[in-house]
């Protein structure tokens, strides 16, 4: 499926890693634990931008809509009033895909890995994983049926989990019929037989997400702007933060005219000194004037 070079690339990094995790004294099964909690704690700074950006994205979504709606007949013009929206309000709308992005070669390099457990499995060496998995190299499909089911309830718990902790820019309504989708993924990867030592890597990442997502909702609060239409959701006053960015100033008010003896005013003027406008005089009778 890939050229033998770029699965070197993958999995040696991968397998000097595990070796020197098993060499302090772990088995292989919780090799891959450990290799998991190293890679997700070097993720975690990316991993924080992401649900930030996502709870960004997530506040933005009204205004999106509406440039959408706006300029639905001009694609081009759309693109470009997208790109000029995000710039305004400093959102990159791929910032939270990077974490993920990160993670594909691993699991790519994993799965390659523990289909060719020999180049690091030695003689003797314990490949066992707690009760009814003795060889986590083996495929799902090969485990007794009671351990397959526990697995996968496991594994189908914490990927919903994952997926209804992490914010996210898709309507509400649909957030949960994705959640469903893991029921059927496991459908998928028991038929095309996945190592179980790559369902304990994903079993460990889910986890790590959930206590993760909980950490961050806690320690580290919404940007301004997404407080700030949150609040305008449930009706309440927009936080300080966020009214002191977002609300314009008020305009100053006009100073009141000074009064009292610094500017006196002019007394108004007198009948007698109006202006006086002459009449033409009154014709006499008989025709005759003077």
């Amino acid at each position: 499926m890939f050229p033998a070079s770029i699965m070197t690339t993958l999995t040696e990094p991968l397998l000097w890693l595990l070796r020197h995790v098993h060499a302090i004294g772990f088995t292989w099964a919780w090799s891959i634990i450990v290799l998991t909690f190293i890679v997700r704690s070097a993720l975690v700074p990316l991993t924080v931008k992401q649900q930030q950006s996502m709870r960004r994205m997530t506040a933005l979504q009204p205004e999106l809509k509406k440039l959408q709606q706006k300029y639905k007949h001009d694609r081009q013009l759309l693109n470009e009033k997208m790109m000029e929206f995000y710039r305004e309000n400093n959102t990159n709308p791929f910032g939270s895909c990077l974490p993920i992005v990160v993670q594909i070669p691993i699991f790519i390099g994993l799965f390659y890995l523990l289909r060719r457990p020999e180049r690091f499995v030695q003689p003797g060496d314990d490949l066992s994983f707690f009760v009814g998995i003795r060889d986590i190299t083996q495929h799902l499909n090969q485990l007794p049926t009671l351990t397959l089911a526990v697995l996968m309830i496991i594994y189908v718990s914490s990927q919903v989990g994952s997926m209804l902790l992490m914010p996210s820019t898709a309507d509400p309504r649909y957030k949960y019929l994705f959640a469903g989708m893991p029921i059927l993924f496991a459908v998928f990867i028991i038929n095309q037989a996945f190592p179980v030592g790559l369902m304990l890597y994903w079993i460990t990442t889910n986890l790590w997400t959930v206590g993760q997502a909980a950490v961050i909702r806690k320690f580290f609060p919404p940007p301004a702007f997404v407080a700030m239409q949150e609040a305008k959701k449930r009706g309440d006053d927009p936080p300080p933060a966020a009214a002191k960015r977002t609300e314009p100033k008020p305009p100053p008010k006009p100073k009141p005219k000074p009064t009292g003896s610094s500017q006196p005013q002019q007394p108004p003027r007198s009948p007698s000194k109006q202006r006086r406008v002459r009449r033409p005089p009154k014709p006499r009778p008989g025709g005759q004037n003077e």
